[in-house]
This record gives structure tokens, C-alpha cells and sequence, in this order.
């Protein structure tokens, strides 16, 4: 994982005679802040700054040192008095992701501070959300929380490379992105490398790695149906070992595979639906690891949109499939041609390995198994006529018998999802065939993170 960092700064005022009386006052006050936030929130490093900014000098050196330091993001707090010039400075300087605090002392004029700084920098354009209140307030201290994670997340995306192995799959406009637009907006590179040369080299992954790895899915999976040829499973074990090999040499920080339809039937090799199901998680059978984004279908959207995801929650994210609504259950069926990231299981033991349907004659095991019960929070990047937009439902998926597959497609993995949405208005809007998860609630992340990177978000719900 990334190193995360975010700066604390105070800002003072230009006066010596008061600003000198309450340098410990702002200390004091960010040493408090940065134990609260590193206990809430370990991934992320907070870091306090020395000096209490209280002139030009002083700004300009913080903004170069939070530059040159690569923060993430720079909290400005406000526990006093404070010359909204400096503030702007250091932020200009900076040039990255800022936001304002203040304690809202009432024996200091903290929040007129706050107030004139925030107004000011509303003039030059930077997006700069306000926190007001004692830290340990919940609402104050989640709020910052949510931000800095945002923000760890925006700021850590310039510089990768997102790879499509392969090209638009079936058809799909939802699926496909302009690269230019990527290289704008998120700072990422797009690399296209044919299916061929994963292809290739699976054909080179060593035997002994893919005999190692189908006993340990014999081991730990709850099921494999004998009508999988074992040399199937083994070809998709070399898939994604062979991906895994050209984004460590190709230096390829997330990923798209088309599969159909070369993989899928122009191939008799296999379908990659193992790399959807491990490349998304946090282990494999070499061990432990971070998960890597891989998107089906080559969908630029989905492997956006899972990065965020990923990027917020510290957790691999999961691509699926808009199946259908329920009037029945009332709920929302979510399930994939082929894998889910097995993460989303109750554990490897409730994963089948189950034979491929007429989609796909190339062969293979899809992965099946039925989402765990949890809260979760489900995301889209869609476009329209205006650009890029953000569809963002907050609910649960809930779980049913394995039965309930047979109602939609029994071989292919299921999430069933209760939110308080109006289903007319979200399949009315809704802008793509495919939807995306983590479990916890990230709604307030990915609304700062459309702030922060240019689109615009909608959530969905009845309220």
C-alpha cells in the first residue's frame, strides 16, 4: 500500500504581540488533533508542521515543504485570529488538497479566522470544505477523516498506469474512456497490450506454479464441480499469473481484460475469471498481497471507479453486473459472468468452482458463491452529454440460500442489495450495464473526491 500523508498547519496572526503569546495555544491544539487522527485512521500519517505560519516567509515555506514532501493533502487550522493572506499563500504554493478547522474557541475569534480565509480562497477557485467544532465531536472528526482519505486518494493517482488487455468488449460505449481525459482529470496513463501477449505468456507459466496453485484451490474452496477439466483450471491459474507477471514488469498499477470474445470462444484456452476473483482481493495461493483493480470486460469505468472505491476504503473492490430489480424481495440482483473478488464471500470455503455456460465454449470454472451481509456502498463513473458523473447508492447486501440463483443465472456469483432508493429513478438514470462495491459507508469520500477531481456525484436515495 501507498504511503498516505497529511499535513496540519496553523495559521496565526502577522501581529508579533498576538501571535507570539499563543504559539504553544496552536501547538498544543495540533498535537491533540494529530493523536486523535492517527488512532482513528491509521493508514494515514498526520503530520504536524513546526512553525506557526504568522507571515509571508513562513507561508510561502510551508506551501514549497507540503510540495516538495508530497502531502496528500494540507488540513489549515484556525485557533485564533488569523490573516486569511497567509492562508491563501501557503495554499496557492501548495497547489494540492486543502481544507479548514477550527476548534470555534469562543474565547478567541477562531471561527471569524476560519470564515475569512475560506471566503477568500472561494475567490482564487480551490475547492476547500470547512470543519468547525471540537475534533472528538463525531461530525468534526469523521468529517476530516473523510476528506483526508479523499484526498489520500486523489492525490496518490498521478502517475499510474491503467492497462486495457484487449479492447472495447461486445459493443460496450459504457465501458470505454478517453485516454487524453484520464491524463487531465486523474493524472493516469492509459497502456493497451493485446490479449495475445497474456495469452503467450501463460503458455510460459512454469507447471509446477499451476499444479501448486489448483491444490491449494482443491484445498481451501468449498466445491469443485468434476465436469471443470482440471487443464482449464490450470490455464486460468496461468492467466492471471501471467497478468500478475506484466504488470510487475510494465510497471501497470490497475487493470482492464476484455475476454470475450477472443478469450471466451476465439480461444480454446480459457476464460480469466480468476483474475477477477483474486487479482480484486487481498490474498491468491501465493499468500497475502494487495489487491489490484482488475476490471471485466476491459471497462475503463469500473476500474476507475473500483480505484476510488479501493482508494477510500483501503479495500479491493467488486465488479458486477446491473442483473435486475426485484418486486418481490424488493432488492436489487447484482451478479457477474464469471467471478466476483472473493473477498465479498463469507470465506474461501463458500466459493464452488462451477463449469462455464454457453457464453463462454473457451472453458474454465466460474466463481460462484452468494455476497456476504453487510453494509456497503456501491459507486458507477457514467457519462452523459455534460461529461463524467458519479452514481453512488448507500445500503446492504443481504443474503439468500444458493437457491436464489437458479431465479437469474445459477453458475455465476450474486449480491443482493436493499437500499432506500426509488428503483424507477435509479434504472431511469442509471448510466451503465455494470455497478461496483466495498463494504462500510464511503458516501461522504466519494462526494469530496467528485470536488476534488471534476465530476459530479448523485446519490440515490428516497430522501
Amino acid at each position: 500500500m501507498k504511503e498516505q500523508r497529511i499535513a496540519l498547519v496553523a495559521i496565526s496572526d502577522e501581529r508579533p504581540a498576538i501571535h507570539e503569546p499563543d504559539v504553544q495555544h496552536n501547538l498544543d491544539v495540533l498535537d491533540r488533533m494529530q493523536k486523535y487522527l492517527r488512532e482513528a485512521e491509521p493508514r494515514i500519517s498526520f503530520q504536524v508542521h513546526p512553525v506557526v505560519v504568522h507571515n509571508m516567509e513562513e507561508a510561502v515555506a510551508a506551501g514549497k515543504r507540503f510540495r516538495a514532501e508530497d502531502m496528500h493533502g494540507v488540513l489549515i487550522c484556525h485557533n485564533m485570529w488569523t490573516y486569511a493572506r497567509l492562508a491563501m499563500m501557503l495554499a496557492r504554493v501548495y497547489g494540492g488538497h486543502i481544507a479548514g478547522y477550527t476548534n470555534q474557541d469562543p474565547t478567541r475569534p477562531a471561527l471569524v479566522g476560519l470564515l475569512c480565509t475560506a471566503g477568500s480562497i472561494d475567490k482564487i477557485g480551490f475547492y476547500h470544505p470547512r470543519f468547525i467544532g471540537p475534533i472528538e465531536n463525531t461530525n468534526v472528526g469523521d468529517g476530516i477523516l473523510q476528506w483526508a482519505r479523499a484526498a489520500c486518494t486523489a492525490a496518490t493517482l498521478p502517475g499510474e498506469t491503467y492497462c486495457n488487455f484487449g479492447g472495447r468488449s461486445m459493443g460496450m460505449h459504457t465501458a470505454v474512456r478517453d485516454a487524453n481525459e484520464w491524463i487531465v482529470r486523474y493524472g493516469v496513463d492509459v497502456e493497451q497490450v493485446d490479449q495475445l501477449h497474456v495469452l503467450e505468456e501463460a503458455k510460459r507459466i512454469p507447471e509446477e506454479i499451476a499444479d501448486g496453485a489448483l491444490e491449494w484451490l482443491k484445498e481451501n474452496v468449498g466445491y469443485i464441480d468434476p465436469r471443470v477439466p482440471e487443464e482449464k483450471i490450470r490455464n486460468q491459474i496461468k492467466l492471471h499469473e501471467a497478468v500478475k507477471k506484466i504488470c510487475r514488469e510494465r510497471r501497470i498499477d490497475f487493470y482492464g481484460i476484455k475476454c470475450q470474445p477472443e478469450l471466451s470462444e476465439g480461444s480454446d484456452w480459457a476464460v480469466p475469471c480468476l483474475n477477477q476473483a483474486f487479482s480484486n482481493a487481498d490474498f491468491d495461493w501465493s499468500g497475502p498481497k494487495d489487491p489490484v483493480v482488475c476490471a471485466c470486460e476491459a471497462d475503463m469505468g469500473a476500474a476507475m471507479t473500483m480505484r476510488l472505491l479501493q482508494g477510500v476504503s483501503g479495500m479491493g473492490a467488486l465488479f458486477m453486473d446491473f442483473r435486475d430489480y426485484s418486486a418481490k424481495h424488493d432488492d436489487f440482483i447484482f451478479c457477474n459472468c464469471g467471478s466476483h473478488n472473493v473477498n465479498f464471500a463469507n470465506s474461501i470455503s463458500e466459493v464452488h468452482l462451477v463449469p462455464t455456460d454457453k457464453y463462454y465454449p473457451s472453458g474454465g470454472a466460474h466463481v460462484q458463491f452468494v455476497n456476504r451481509a453487510g453494509e456497503v456502498t456501491m459507486a458507477r463513473l457514467c457519462e452523459d452529454g455534460e461529461g463524467e458523473w458519479m452514481a453512488i447508492m448507500h445500503g446492504e447486501f443481504v443474503e439468500h440460500p444458493r437457491e436464489r440463483m437458479n431465479e437469474t443465472a445459477p453458475l455465476w456469483p450474486h449480491g443482493y442489495f436493499k437500499a432506500d432508493i426509488d428503483h424507477a429513478e435509479l434504472l431511469d438514470a442509471f448510466g451503465s450495464n455494470h455497478a461496483h462495491a466495498v463494504y462500510g459507508n464511503w458516501v461522504e469520500e466519494l462526494k469530496h473526491l467528485g470536488k476534488m477531481l471534476g465530476f459530479r456525484t448523485r446519490v440515490f436515495n428516497k430522501q
